[in-house]
């Protein structure tokens, strides 16, 4: 096919896109999914069992007695939050189970439509002040927030009943943020999330290379608000947390299993058993491109590329990072579709390998078929396949870091006058 016969054929499908996202086709499909999500749901072995959700719940109801010290049947999964977390999920303990469950999973829906909007924002695609607006920003968000809960870390954050979308919501919130109180807002966002998980709180780096002196000053301030509140009410849980155990990764569960995606899992399973010196060196080489590409996106002015080079960094070095915490593949994918860098090929490759790890089911595969008595034994396949989202994520840096370096190579290169030619 010739390259004029290319361009017709990509405007034909972007003029039935642009018929679809204006017509109804948004909200059908999104009914249809809501549909299958609870068929898919009440048909399982534990209809909405949300075991997460369960333990926020238990967790509210003993932070006067041992709040890090019971455990929520039948899994014996502790309460692994900064207990100014557990203050948060209190009013959860008053609601019944049931009436709690569904009230989240319409409360989930709500934060996914939310990181599709605002991630349209951040890429300034949608909302006040956008530079490029998309068309029929609506259907845009309907078919997002559709499609994206069939994505593998989305699904299961539905599954368990995880808090990942709502925290997402929040710091793109913060980061999306404009008007004269932006860098309050934004401070605010990242401090609030880190008081509840503690992990986000490596998205101060987002301002830090940005130079938002104020955004940083406001999140630690927030951040520190959250910890003094829990000190005056739970004094010696608090105590307990900040000086024991943040320092037990495996407390929150076994490094090994193919649920955590972090660089430290998919070592443990290549090699059988945790690592410490390959794991210190894989963290050096995220942090190395992570910083570096979230340096370079931010100089060219891309954002969302610095945010979420910034978010996969956290994700790549954390000891535990499960697969549902791999939520901010919903604003990656919408880079790669609406972006500055939407039309290189190697954008377009990033989103397919993208789909094919997150819509596979790959890893709750993986996780279906391990062992729980022989964690270490595993074929060599498996242990492979369970690198997905690290190798991805160090894919995506990587990629990142070079548009970054394309970039600024660009707004350097200024030609000189053609008098000064000898």
């Amino acid at each position: 096919m010739t390259e004029a016969g290319r361009r017709s054929e990509r405007r034909g499908a972007a003029r039935l896109l642009d018929r679809f996202l204006g017509s109804p086709g948004p909200w059908v499909l999104l009914a249809a999914t809501l549909v299958l999500h609870v068929v898919a749901t009440v048909a399982g072995a534990d209809p909405f069992a949300m075991v997460d959700l369960e333990v926020y719940v238990e967790g509210s109801r003993h932070l006067g007695d041992g709040l890090y010290d019971f455990v929520t049947l039948p899994l014996e999964l502790p309460f692994t939050y900064p207990p100014f977390s557990a203050m948060l999920f209190l009013p959860l303990g008053w609601l019944p189970w049931t009436v709690t469950r569904v009230l989240w999973q319409v409360a989930s829906f709500a934060a996914l439509a939310a990181i599709v909007f605002l991630s349209l924002k951040l890429l300034g695609r949608a909302g006040r002040g956008a530079t490029r607006p998309v068309p029929h920003v609506r259907g845009v968000v309907v078919t997002g927030t559709a499609v994206g809960l069939w994505l593998e870390p989305v699904r299961t954050t539905f599954n368990y009943g995880q808090i990942n979308l709502f925290l997402v919501a929040l710091l793109l919130a913060g980061a999306a943020a404009v008007g004269p109180r932006r860098e309050l807002w934004a401070g605010f966002t990242v401090g609030l999330a880190a008081g509840i998980k503690l992990t986000p709180a490596i998205t101060g780096l987002f301002y830090l290379v940005q130079r938002r002196w104020s955004a940083v000053l406001w999140s630690v301030a927030a951040f520190a608000v959250t910890v003094l509140i829990a000190v005056a009410v739970l004094p010696s849980q608090t105590w307990r947390y900040w000086t024991e155990l943040i320092f037990d990764p495996g407390r929150t569960g076994p490094v090994w299993s193919a649920i955590n995606q972090s660089l430290r899992g998919a070592l443990a399973r290549l090699a059988g058993h945790d690592v410490s010196t390959a794991w210190y060196l894989a963290v050096l080489l995220a942090v190395a491109l992570g910083v570096t590409a979230t340096v370079l996106t931010a100089r060219a002015g891309d954002r969302a590329a610095a945010l979420l080079a910034v978010q996969l960094t956290g994700l790549l070095v954390s000891p535990i990072s499960w697969s549902h915490h791999w939520v901010w593949v919903v604003p990656l994918l919408l880079w790669c579709l609406l972006g500055p860098s939407s039309r290189l090929p190697a954008v377009r490759v990033l989103a397919g390998l993208w789909l094919a790890g997150t819509l596979s089911y790959v890893v709750s595969l993986l996780i279906a078929r391990q062992d729980p008595d022989q964690p270490a034994t595993r074929p060599g396949w498996e242990s492979w396949l369970g690198t997905v989202y690290p190798v991805l994520g160090l894919l995506t840096l990587a990629l990142l870091l070079v548009l970054g370096l394309r970039a600024g190579r660009a707004a350097t290169a200024v030609p000189g006058p053609a008098g000064a030619r000898r």
